[in-house]
């Protein structure tokens, strides 16, 4: 897949996870539901259920570093953004229809891989927190020759 055929991790469909290390150097992680960015992908807003997210929060609160992969399950597809949060707030009610959005085309691009809709349907997503960062990396996840090469 080249640069201008990228898919956005801001898409639906996409899988989402959040990850961070605590100062004790220990990673911590959990699914993610939905992301926004703007169009130059310099800043993102990621969301975690509130109640699969403690240690991310925890470990965002004492190194405010965070890492993001976006997934597009079909094909594997997948980057990386890495970078500096610049806030943690509770998501807003009127943010709720996205992350049920998000959820939904998840759960339909797993469907057509064979997976129950209801099961996939019943991941946790709500109330949530709101994880702002800037992004200062993106590499390639995507599994091939080009997979961790830096992207920005």
């Amino acid at each position: 897949m080249t640069d201008s055929q990228r898919r956005s991790p801001a898409q639906r469909g996409m899988s989402l996870y959040a990850g961070t290390v605590g100062v004790d150097g220990m990673p911590a992680g959990c699914r993610a539901v939905a992301l926004t960015t703007d169009e130059s992908q310099s800043t993102l807003t990621v969301y975690v259920p509130m109640a699969t997210s403690r240690d991310l929060v925890a470990g965002v609160a004492a190194t405010k570093k965070l890492a993001v992969v976006a997934a597009y399950p079909p094909d594997h597809s997948a980057i990386q953004l890495k970078g500096t949060t610049t806030s943690v707030r509770l998501a807003n009610d009127d943010e709720r229809a996205l992350l049920q959005d998000r959820v939904d085309g998840f759960a339909e691009e797993l469907h057509r891989l064979g997976y129950s809709l209801r099961a996939v349907r019943s991941i946790n997503h709500w109330p949530a927190f709101a994880i702002e960062m800037k992004v200062e990396e993106i590499f390639d996840q995507t599994p091939g020759p080009k997979a961790g090469t830096a992207i920005r």
